[in-house]
């Protein structure tokens, strides 16, 4: 599976030889970006009108902002890190095994806490930045984070995408995303007093 920016790559490929074989002119990477754009736009209104018409009532405009609002960040998130399909979750830690054995590795491992998993379209994937790839391991502080991920009642797409937003816990109101490889414990602790505030 490409990630976003991959296909969005291999899109503009497209549009250009289009463009180029249909008027003879050779678009601009600019002018391919800003018609893939309206594209897609009109394409997401479409869709999104048609999920409408299907809704038996429709949100309150605050919840479908909200619902695009952590669809962008998890899209961002895709680009940055990646949301990794089971086998490529297999591939990263270097398993042979035969390919049902290749899939059920990840989801054995989500299963005992092991990995974050965000569910997408029916199937499970897994944030890039979990992974140690020069390892070929799931880095160390991924099992205490799901532990306090479920003690803490917190759901695991939120979970993500409070790491992956910047933090004023952080003098430089960085992302906790950015701390994990060097201060794991300080994430873990910020984690744990941003996710069980003391009423």
């Amino acid at each position: 599976m490409m990630s976003i920016k991959q296909q969005r790559t291999a899109d503009a490929a497209l549009v250009h030889e289009a463009v180029r074989a249909v008027t003879g002119a050779d678009a601009t990477p600019a002018e391919v970006a800003d018609l893939l754009d309206r594209v897609r736009a009109r394409t997401a209104v479409s869709e999104l009108s048609g999920v409408l018409a299907r809704t038996a009532q429709a949100p309150h405009p605050a919840l479908a902002r909200g619902a695009q609002a952590g669809e962008n960040a998890i899209r961002a998130i895709d680009t940055e890190f990646g949301l990794l399909t089971s086998a490529e979750v297999a591939k990263i830690l270097g398993s042979s095994s035969t390919p049902s054995a290749i899939r059920a590795l990840a989801s054995d491992m989500r299963g005992r806490g092991e990995l974050l998993a965000l569910k997408r379209l029916n199937r499970f994937v897994y944030p890039g930045f979990q992974f140690d790839r020069g390892r070929g391991r799931v880095k160390p502080f991924v099992k205490p984070l799901v532990a306090l991920t479920q003690a803490s009642n917190w759901d695991e797409v939120d979970a993500v995408l409070w790491l992956c937003t910047p933090s004023t816990y952080f003098d430089d109101a960085s992302r906790p995303v950015d701390h994990l490889d060097t201060e794991p414990e300080r994430v873990m602790e910020i984690a744990r007093r941003a996710w069980n505030p003391g009423w």
